[in-house]
């Protein structure tokens, strides 16, 4: 049966041009690459390179075996990099992720620490704009990001995405609300807010580089119809204006993630009741990631969030239909 060292040979000696040298770079015998190279052409039944006094060159059906072989080795590799991932109780060596401005994916994040704490675990958490979340995943900086984004010109950013080779998972959608101080002038019992409520007050948004990241700021601006536009470029800066200059910003509208934050002490969350767009949370990670098992609880903690207001929500439409009737 085929193994994988002997399409490893195959590859070392398309890619070195002989035998000898494969057999140099994979500190073999040269005679071993041959006898191994013939037994597995005798088991395909078929020939993989031409010899010749020029050196090798592949058959037609080489050329076929060499295209299969190089995405078979990319998987083998990934399930050998589990493999080790999984040892010593599970627990890989590493976890990094870098997130959007979303105040409950720290405190999730600083459980899972706490939890690890007495392991030999690297955590490396980052809280940024989405394109600085895109180029960390992108050049491999971190394992996995977490996303907040306006669906204002979403076909936009999800084409930057692809073009990049980066997956985006969307968990979880709603209706924007606005974030208040709770010493803001708006009223203290009022359950929603509409846009045009809204327009007198500075909107805060978190600057971006991407310059199609920027338009959905500019866009959604537009929208908002806010007649101050106040961009910062980090959340502490943010949090100053929305607690002194009588300002708000948008965030997503899912009242269990944040029920554990410190900073809802201090702030308030109306839902934006005529809002026409929707806020998106997505995770995004390169197509060829493993995910490690710390990644996959940390994704698992956060989905639970989302879940449960889903849940929420349902129970709501089922009360609303059992008092229309």
């Amino acid at each position: 049966m085929m193994k994988i060292e002997q399409i490893r040979q195959v590859l070392s000696i398309y890619q070195s041009g002989s035998i000898n040298k494969a057999a140099q770079n994979l500190f073999l015998s040269q005679p071993y690459i041959s006898n191994s190279l013939k037994s597995l052409e005798r088991e395909l039944q078929q020939k993989i390179f031409i010899r010749s006094y020029n050196g090798i060159q592949l058959t037609e059906f080489g050329k076929i075996f060499i295209q299969n072989a190089q995405g078979l080795l990319k998987y083998a590799d990934q399930i050998e990099y589990a493999a080790k991932d999984f040892s010593s109780a599970q627990i890989p060596l590493s976890f990094s992720v870098s997130v959007s401005y979303l105040l409950f994916a720290q405190v999730v994040f600083r459980d899972l620490m706490e939890r690890y704490e007495n392991s030999a675990v690297n955590f490396r958490y980052n809280q940024t704009s989405v394109s600085e979340i895109l180029m960390d995943v992108y050049d491999r900086s971190v394992e996995l990001g977490l996303i907040s984004i306006p669906t204002i010109d979403k076909r936009k950013w999800l084409a930057k995405m692809e073009i990049d080779d980066i997956i985006y998972e969307p968990i979880y959608s709603s209706k924007p609300a606005a974030m208040f101080s709770v010493h803001h002038q708006v009223e203290r019992d009022q359950k929603e807010i509409s846009i045009k409520e809204l327009h007198e007050f500075p909107l805060t948004i978190i600057a971006e580089k991407f310059p199609v990241l920027d338009v959905v700021n500019k866009k959604m601006r537009t929208v908002m119809g806010a007649k101050t536009l106040i961009e910062v470029n980090d959340r502490t800066t943010a949090h100053e204006f929305i607690q002194n200059k009588n300002a708000y910003a948008c965030v997503v509208n899912c009242t269990p993630a944040y029920k554990n934050v410190p900073f809802f002490s201090y702030a308030q969350v109306l839902p934006i009741k005529d809002a026409p767009f929707d806020f998106e949370i997505g995770w995004v990670y390169r197509k060829d990631t493993y995910h490690s098992a710390l990644a996959v609880e940390f994704m698992q903690k956060i989905e639970s969030l989302f879940l449960d207001e889903k849940e929420n929500n349902e129970k709501h439409k089922g009360k609303k239909l059992d008092n229309d009737r």
